[in-house]
């Protein structure tokens, strides 16, 4: 069987073996996996072609949880996720409770699919988002005990926007305009597959911290634009300009704007 069609007929073996992980207890399941995607979508953590983890390694990490888990109620759920994932050393394997293991190449951060053919979902995943997932894990687990403490509840804040403007002094805006003939969600689609490219072309280049923001935003009316953060120390207009060069000369209709840190709306 090609690997391609392996690979993809995985995705329904992989679904079934993460319900089997729970043992029964799917309510619990589903209640923490989309608690737990609604955080990762709100700071940002969620999208793997721009380097952040999939869908399936979330749903690794909470039936993982369940798993482990001597209370089902939500909140309880909620703080033992954050406590276990705060605590892991990342660069160790997460293999589902009673899926095959298998030596993967090291990476930053390895999720392992839960079915054959076994592999890390999580090969996108680079040492920055690595340490910004752990800071965003512990600064979830205060949050979640400090609910705990008062009886409130930690959704609201955990679902916050993030700090983004403290963490990055200027911006890579990108925007897209469909080629002739070709439908706008195809050309933001060309964006998107790109990104990947140019996180790796920023960080050649010494721009450790940059981190692509997954959803895009208007301004005035205009185009929907991607905005990626490059750090604290981000380098200058003209220095954007030569590291993104040969990355924007392969994917026409799309332009590099740089910003500063307080050009860009707040991005949710």
């Amino acid at each position: 069987m090609p690997a391609t069609i392996e690979v993809a007929l995985s995705a329904v073996s992989d679904a079934e073996a993460v319900l089997a992980a729970v043992d029964g207890r799917h309510a619990a399941f589903a209640a923490l996996a989309r608690d737990v995607k609604a955080w990762a979508a709100a700071r940002g953590l969620d999208c793997a072609p721009l380097g952040g983890l999939p869908g399936l390694a979330w749903a690794v990490l909470a039936a993982h949880t369940v798993h482990d888990a001597d209370d089902d109620s939500p909140d309880a759920l909620l703080e033992h996720f954050f406590s276990r994932w705060a605590a892991w050393h990342w660069r160790r394997p997460v293999v589902l409770p009673g899926a095959p293991g298998r030596d993967v190449p090291a990476a930053p951060v390895r999720v392992l699919t839960p079915s054959e053919p076994v592999r890390s979902c999580t090969d996108q995943v680079g040492p920055h988002l690595r340490d910004l997932l752990e800071q965003e894990l512990y600064r979830a687990w205060e949050t979640v005990a400090e609910a705990a403490a008062t009886g409130g509840d930690p959704r609201p804040a955990l679902c916050a926007p993030p700090p983004l403007h403290r963490r990055h002094a200027a911006w890579a805006v990108l925007t897209v305009r469909p080629l002739p003939g070709e439908h706008p969600d195809a050309a933001q689609g060309r964006l998107r597959g790109g990104m990947r490219a140019l996180l790796a072309a920023l960080e050649e280049a010494g721009v450790a911290d940059a981190h692509a923001w997954p959803r895009p935003f208007t301004a005035d009316g205009g185009p929907p634009r991607y905005a990626v953060g490059l750090g604290r120390t981000p380098p200058d207009a003209a220095a954007l300009a030569e590291i993104t060069g040969p990355w924007r000369a392969r994917l026409p209709g799309v332009d590099v704007a740089w910003a500063d840190g307080g050009e860009v709306p707040t991005l949710r």
